[in-house]
């Protein structure tokens, strides 16, 4: 602890215009008993430091021995003091050394008129600073210290636009307040009721009454003046309100600031058009982004809430699916949040996108699952997501969201010589097996080429491996004597082997991937296999990797679909479930798993 007892030893920087600061300064304190010391004279130089005037040694210096105790107090311009001090050390004083622009302590604390905005605020004021908590230091400077006679900043939050949001403590602020510096509130007759003074400072694109270095300056005018200020903004002074802004202003030039919050109106358009920022299953993360310039960042969030985007709703939307968002994302955009006018409007990330369209402002843009539950029930929205990787995705429609990404092209082989001998001798077969629509699509497409239709099958019997290969043979008005339970090559051949059907000579129409698993077995059983290759299952050109975060299963309906996934995304995801079709199919992706 400090005991002020006998002479402050100071130590200033050896010339005519450090020496006159200090001891300038030290003339507001006549009964103050100091020796000063110039830099370069004093015989133990770190030892004798008490007070440290700033020009003499950089502020680091000072500060440092401030911390260690090597000094008690230093004096500093005000102008020249850096922002914020560090840990430990406080301002006892701020002090007037009556030599301040004639301009600055003008009472018209309003007009800025006269006043270069340039000119600092601080300009011909000291300041005493020394380790924080040091009580006797307040009280021997704290009699000359100018900022007793300031005022205090406070920053409200009016909320979105309905008075009924005002917070009791911003209500209470307000009462007390001396001037008032409003925004655009939406209820302009609600600051009538206060009787302090109203100044409007509100910013709309190309239209600001004033620029924020302004206000900032305006603020600080009214504080040094003695009056209780309030800065009054729409929504809440800490969210895209440059509120962060006026603080570090305000305590940079020793005026003291307190915040009460407001409902921001990314909070409040949940409640004013009840759908939920998050939901469970649907939503568990929200970010809030200003979208005033075209540098709008788009972060991963499942929720997005975009602040003053109007006048760039197709610029957001675009980069929104840029960064990875489905195009069909759902988009509210709501204008006077909480007012009798409030407005909402429901589109997606691709019709924004694609459109021109002009919105009143302000409006708040909301992107995400969730708006789907204004019209949507909860089960619907939560819908899983499929990837199908196959050719065909109409039957996991009915299941969920589905994601279409075939990673099979399938092409039939011309001309094929093999393929119209076995056509021309189709009586020389008991059975043909169809393995997948598409071995009947192309089938009948050469019978037809060759002049046959399906009389030329009237002597044969007819397999079918599934429901879509069922469905295909009946438009060609064909009714498969065996179809499996299960639609795999597996199932067909417990199927025969269950019904002991005899064996015999079949035709199996394939792909030139086709397994072998079915050929081998019926011969294994005693059947003449006669394989057909007349299409080709490729891996398709252009392929690009998807977004896959919404994917909860994926669909794999051949073992080539595995295949090129791999190929394509480098890996099969741990975080996904999967439907196989076929057991071997589900043996290439372990095999492919273990890798």
């Amino acid at each position: 602890m400090i005991i002020l007892q006998g002479k402050l030893r100071v130590i200033s920087l050896n010339n005519p215009l450090a020496l006159r600061h200090v001891t300038d300064t030290l003339e507001l304190f006549p009964n103050l008993e100091y020796e000063l010391i110039p830099i370069g004279s004093a015989p133990d130089e770190e030892n004798q430091i008490s007070i440290l005037h700033p020009l003499s040694v950089d502020p680091e210096r000072v500060f440092n021995a401030l911390l260690i105790g090597n000094s008690d107090v230093a004096v500093f311009q005000a102008i020249d003091l850096p922002y914020p001090l560090p840990e430990g050390l406080e301002v006892v004083a701020l002090l007037d050394s009556g030599d301040q622009n004639e301009l600055l302590l003008s009472s018209d604390y309003i007009s800025l008129e006269q006043l270069p905005i340039e000119a600092d605020p601080l300009a011909g004021y000291s300041v005493i600073v020394a380790r924080s908590g040091h009580s006797e230091l307040k009280t021997l400077f704290g009699q000359k210290d100018v900022r007793s006679k300031f005022g205090k900043v406070t920053l409200v939050g009016f909320g979105p636009g309905n008075a009924d949001l005002l917070t009791l403590g911003g209500d209470k602020a307000l009462e007390k307040a001396d001037i008032i510096f409003h925004d655009d509130l939406l209820d302009q007759n609600f600051t009538g009721r206060y009787r302090a003074e109203k100044f409007y400072v509100g910013k709309r694109k190309d239209c600001h009454s004033f620029r924020q270095d302004r206000i900032n300056r305006l603020l600080f005018n009214a504080a040094k003046a003695g009056k209780r200020v309030v800065r009054l903004k729409g929504g809440d002074p800490m969210v895209f309100a440059h509120g962060g802004e006026e603080i570090e202003y305000l305590h940079r030039n020793f005026v003291e600031v307190n915040v009460i919050p407001g409902v921001s109106a990314g909070i409040a358009v949940a409640a004013y058009t009840k759908i939920s920022l998050t939901h469970r299953g649907i939503s568990s993360s929200v970010a809030f982004v200003s979208g005033h310039s075209e540098s709008v960042r788009i972060p991963e969030t499942d929720t997005l809430v975009c602040f003053m985007g109007g006048f760039n709703v197709r610029m957001i939307a675009q980069k929104a699916i840029a960064q990875g968002k489905r195009p069909d994302t759902p988009v509210m955009l709501v204008h006077n949040i909480s007012l009798p006018d409030q407005q909402e409007f429901f589109s997606t990330l691709e019709e924004l996108a694609q459109s021109d369209q002009k919105f009143p402002t302000p409006i708040i843009i909301v992107i995400g699952k969730v708006v789907a539950l204004r019209n949507n029930s909860e089960v619907e929205v939560l819908k899983p997501v499929f990837l199908v990787t196959g050719t065909s995705a109409e039957k996991y429609h009915a299941l969920g969201t589905v994601i279409h990404q075939p990673l099979i092209e399938i092409n039939r082989i011309e001309p094929n010589p093999e393929l119209e001998k076995c056509i021309q001798d189709l009586d020389q077969f008991d059975w043909i097996f169809f393995t997948s629509r598409y071995t009947v699509q192309f089938f009948f497409d050469f019978l037809e080429f060759y002049g046959k239709d399906s009389r030329s099958l009237a002597h044969l019997k007819i397999a079918s491996m599934g429901k879509l290969t069922t469905d295909a043979l009946k438009k060609h008005g064909i009714k498969p004597d065996l179809q499996p339970g299960e639609e795999c090559s597996e199932g067909l051949i417990g199927e025969i082997e269950l019904k002991k059907i005899p064996a015999g000579r079949v035709l199996i129409p394939r792909s030139n991937l086709g397994l072998p698993v079915l050929p081998e077995n019926l011969a294994r059983l005693g059947w003449e296999v006669i394989r057909l290759v007349f299409y080709e299952n490729q891996y398709p050109d252009h392929l690009k990797p998807l977004d896959l975060t919404r994917v909860q299963t994926i669909v794999f309906p051949a073992p080539s679909c595995v295949t090129n996934f791999m190929r394509l995304y480098g890996q099969l995801p741990d975080d996904k479930k999967f439907i196989f079709r076929g057991k071997e199919t589900e043996k290439r992706f372990r095999e492919l798993k273990q890798l």
